[in-house]
Formats: structure tokens, C-alpha cells, sequence
């Protein structure tokens, strides 16, 4: 005995809020198909905002290029929970108004985002990220292409 066309729509329909609910889950970006591990920028600026949470921490912070306009940035990194165990940060390690040296890497399509991988903090307290990059194959040149 086959489904009929009211049973087919009903599972159809049924899919529909299971797809939705799994899309963002689906969604979160992994770091190495976001952010250009290649390269490496060193930036200078003032702390805007310090996001001390799950699912990314971020630091926004405003950068003064070499045009003297103002940039502003935001440099994120893995959750708070990690920091948190090992000890490496909490959320009063930055406040906005701390001038910061953020190292990282630039995102391959959004302006001024980065993922951070160090911080030097305004009392010379260096905190190292050690965010582990994973190669995506399908990112990577093939070989013989120029």
C-alpha cells in the first residue's frame, strides 16, 4: 500500500522545521575556511568592546590606518570555556579603552575581521591563542595549477 499525495506532503512538511533547526548548527563556520591561515597581520589599537562568551570570544577595537582614518576591527577566537580552564584568560583580561597588539589572521572575504592569535595587553602580558588550523581540501590549489 503506497502513501498518498496528502502523506507525502505531510512528511514534506514535516522536514521543513527539522531543516530549519539543524541549519544553524549546520552553519557555524570553521576557522580554516573563514580566515586566511597563509597570512598573518599585526595590528595596534584601542579595545572598543571585550566578549568574553561562548561560542567566540571577540575583541573590537578601533585601528588608526595609514591614512589616519579610523578602522574598526573585530578579532575573535575560540569560547570562553577553554580560557577559562586553563587559566590563559578571563573576561577581565580586556576592557575597552586597553590599547592592544592583536596578531592573527585576516578573513579571506569580510573586512577588518581577524582570528586572533596572540594578544599583548598594555602590561606586556602576552596571551597565545593556539588556535589550531585544519586543512580543507577543497581550499587548498591543486597540484600543477598556477
Amino acid at each position: 500500500m503506497g502513501i498518498g499525495v496528502s502523506g507525502r506532503l505531510l512528511v514534506a512538511l514535516s522536514a521543513v522545521p527539522l531543516l530549519t533547526l539543524s541549519a544553524p548548527g549546520y552553519a557555524h563556520h570553521g576557522f580554516a575556511n573563514h580566515f586566511d591561515h597563509e597570512q598573518e597581520i599585526v595590528l595596534e589599537g584601542i579595545v572598543t568592546q571585550f566578549n568574553f562568551r561562548n561560542p567566540h570570544i571577540t575583541v573590537h577595537f578601533e585601528v588608526q590606518n595609514e591614512d589616519g582614518e579610523t578602522e574598526s576591527w573585530v578579532a575573535e577566537t575560540g569560547g570562553s570555556s577553554g580560557f577559562l580552564r586553563n587559566g590563559r584568560m578571563t573576561r577581565d583580561s580586556i576592557k575597552p579603552g586597553d590599547p592592544v597588539q592583536i596578531t592573527g589572521h585576516p578573513a579571506r572575504v569580510t573586512e577588518y575581521e581577524m582570528r586572533v592569535n596572540q594578544v599583548i595587553l598594555p602590561n606586556g602580558d602576552i596571551l597565545n591563542m593556539n588556535n589550531p588550523y585544519v586543512t580543507i581540501p577543497f581550499l587548498q590549489e591543486s597540484e600543477g595549477t598556477d
